[in-house]
This record gives C-alpha cells, sequence and structure tokens, in this order.
C-alpha cells in the first residue's frame, strides 16, 4: 500500500508541474488584477493561503476532479511590483491529492527516495513529514539552489503534497524552509473547512 501511494504521489507532483506553463515554476501575473491571497481546491475542501507577503499565482494553480494544485509566490513578483512588498523569493507547490480516508502521510525517507534525491535532513511533527533534498530544486526554478524541500500531511481525507525551491544559497534553500513549509501548512488546516 505504501509503495502504491509513493508512486502515486510522486506522479501527482510531477504531472501537476508538467501541466503548467514553464513547468508552473516561472509564470506572473501580468493583469491589473491583484493576485488572490487564497485559493479553494478540491471542491473546497482544501483551501490554501500563503504566508504574508506570498499570494496564489492564478495562471499555474488548478483544481479539477476532487484534486488541484497551487503555486505559492511573492505577491510582489507576481503583480509586477503592484502589490505586496519585497520577501524572499521563493516558489511553494501544493499539491492536493484524491480523498484517501485510509491515507498514510509518508516519513521522510519515503519523500526522497520518491524524488530520487539524497536525504540532508528529516522533521516530523503533528503529521507533517518534510525532507530536506540534496539534488533537483535547481531543475525546478531557473537559478534554483539544488537543494529543496518536500513534505506531505493529510488534510480532510486528502493527501497534501508540499514543495519549496529558493534561489541558490538562499537560507530558504536550508533550514527556514522547514519553517515556511510548517507556516503553510498551518495556513491551510486554518484555512480549510
Amino acid at each position: 500500500m505504501r509503495g502504491t501511494f509513493l508512486s502515486v504521489l510522486a506522479a501527482t507532483l510531477w504531472l501537476a508541474a508538467c501541466d503548467m506553463p514553464d513547468g508552473g515554476l516561472t509564470a506572473a501575473s501580468s493583469g491589473s488584477t491583484p493576485p488572490p491571497e487564497k485559493i479553494a481546491l478540491a471542491g473546497g475542501a482544501v483551501v490554501v493561503r500563503g504566508p504574508e507577503g506570498y499570494c496564489i499565482d492564478p495562471e499555474t494553480s488548478r483544481s479539477r476532479n476532487g484534486q488541484g494544485v497551487a503555486v505559492i509566490a511573492s505577491c510582489f513578483i507576481l503583480s509586477g511590483g503592484q502589490t505586496g512588498y519585497n520577501v524572499p523569493p521563493a516558489i511553494v507547490t501544493v499539491t492536493v491529492g484524491p480523498k484517501d480516508p485510509e491515507g498514510v502521510v509518508p516519513d521522510p525517507a519515503a519523500l526522497a527516495k520518491a524524488a530520487g534525491a539524497p536525504l540532508l535532513g528529516a522533521y516530523e511533527q503533528d503529521g507533517l513529514a518534510l525532507a530536506h533534498l540534496g539534488g533537483g530544486g535547481d531543475k525546478m526554478l531557473s537559478e534554483g539552489d539544488k537543494r529543496y524541500w518536500r513534505g506531505a500531511f493529510l488534510q480532510g481525507g486528502h493527501m497534501i503534497g508540499l514543495a519549496l525551491y529558493a534561489p541558490e544559497g538562499d537560507a530558504l534553500a536550508g533550514r527556514d524552509g522547514a519553517r515556511m513549509l510548517r507556516q503553510v501548512r498551518d495556513l491551510i488546516v486554518r484555512a480549510s473547512p
């Protein structure tokens, strides 16, 4: 069961990123409408909200068939400098899997194995598993650090996958990334029904 789940999680994360323009990681809103601060996915079962200064990229976020993906980035960057303020540049992807009442959160070692990357560090608390990975972040973000974070937790019976990508050498590619993903998880839990 766990091996099948990890395969589905890895495929879902990969397909969600591939389904978005430019891999889903470089889009910027050019319209006059400010980027939204939150988005409802999976028929409203999961509400994604970014930390202060970070918004949802409406051009790369999708929800359908009880699943979804949201991309969180700087409000200032997404709006072309029209809203928000300067925050550390980072991209967080949030992937919502189909509802599975028997879902089991994979541990950090399993997240690293699914990503095919070395595990640099691990964090598990309150149903959230985070893996600090030693390779692959630079493939998802132009001028990105090879180190990045992946995480998983359950919300309303849905498996939620998290990933955080930051520029090379940025503190968010290191320890600060775990703090930010814990904050994203807490915001999702508070905002969701």
